[in-house]
């Protein structure tokens, strides 16, 4: 009898510490912690921002004072009313979205030029006098300034969650190229205004919208947060990543992943190198002399356009607000960080 007590005591305590490593182990979180010998020095931020980030699309950021950065990594001395959110810019105007109002700012003389709608624009884009515009409700509408009317409507399932990391539609030629909020492109005729093709990049239902859409010469490639895909006349290739975000270059597509990892690969998205750094949270990806990443532990992680070397430095502190990357400079929060 005292044996098989002593075996019940035991084997309650052996149940009762693998009880407890489970739990230690679930609630466990592991970084990205390089070696003193793998930092190469210390980078310093070069300025700082009027006023912090408080929202970021794929194409732009807005500042809390109202003013905001374009992807050129311009901070135009414009401020947007309380509650707008900037969308884009063309040649003449700015492009602003507010509760069902889309806000045209002229560029020259700064006036405001408001356009009611049903649901509220959350990008936005503009060719001449026609204007693509995607709302809040996943539909989206091309409007004529000119006629001051929407000559094209369509109207999609409700995506009510999605990545803040919205593509803006994409004029290219005679059509224009509409990312939806469910992970699709509508490919729409603007001289006829009818929808000549619908292509799926991914059909999850949650965290779905497209957020990277870039065409250059006869390639267009799109990215949902779980696939990419490269469209040439002759093929639509793909690609399956937990995708944080993505460079594409005439010849090479880098995808950086939620795993830390950064993949290489042609324009049809065919791997050529893979690097993994791990435990690394990728927050902001550029291009200068170099591919740099920010990473969310405060490090900027540096890497030939081959994958075939990288350098890490120590940034000041970890990365905790908001991040933008335009043209060869990184804004983090209300500091500004130069890609040379």
């Amino acid at each position: 009898m005292p044996n098989n007590s002593l075996k019940k005591t035991i084997t309650s305590l052996l149940c009762f510490l693998l009880f407890a490593l489970i739990l230690s182990s679930c609630g466990s979180k592991y970084y990205f912690e390089p070696k003193a010998e793998e930092i190469k020095g210390k980078v310093s931020f070069s300025s700082s921002l009027p006023s912090p980030i408080v929202s970021i699309l794929r194409d732009g950021a807005t500042l809390k004072n109202g003013q905001f950065i374009t992807k050129y990594s311009e901070i135009p001395d414009v401020y947007l009313p309380q509650n707008t959110q900037y969308l884009n810019q063309t040649e003449d105007y700015y492009l602003a979205g507010a509760y069902q109002t889309l806000l045209l700012i002229d560029k020259e003389s700064n006036t405001q030029t408001s356009i009611s709608f049903d649901n509220t624009p959350i990008s936005a884009s503009m060719n001449g006098a026609l204007i693509a515009i995607i709302f809040d409700d996943n539909s989206f509408v091309l409007y004529d300034l000119n006629q001051g009317r929407v000559t094209y409507k369509q109207d999609s399932t409700l995506a009510p969650t999605n990545n803040t990391l919205i593509a803006a539609p994409y004029f290219l030629s005679d059509i224009v190229i509409v990312p939806t909020l469910d992970g699709k492109l509508v490919i729409v005729d603007k001289n006829n205004m009818q929808m000549i093709r619908n292509i799926v990049v991914n059909g999850d239902k949650y965290f779905n919208n497209v957020i990277f859409l870039e065409a250059i010469g006869n390639r267009m490639v799109a990215a949902t947060p779980k696939r990419i895909i490269s469209v040439s006349p002759n093929v639509i290739s793909t690609f399956n990543a937990n995708v944080k975000d993505i460079l594409f270059f005439e010849d090479r597509i880098f995808i950086f992943t939620n795993e830390g990892e950064v993949i290489l690969t042609d324009q049809d998205l065919n791997e050529k190198k893979r690097v993994k750094f791990p435990f690394a949270h990728f927050t902001a990806a550029n291009h200068g002399r170099n591919i740099v990443i920010l990473e969310t532990q405060g490090y900027l992680i540096a890497l030939d356009d081959e994958l075939q070397s990288s350098a890490i430095f120590a940034l000041p502190d970890a990365i905790t607000s908001p991040t933008f990357s335009g043209m060869r400079q990184i804004f983090i929060g209300n500091r500004i960080l130069k890609v040379e």
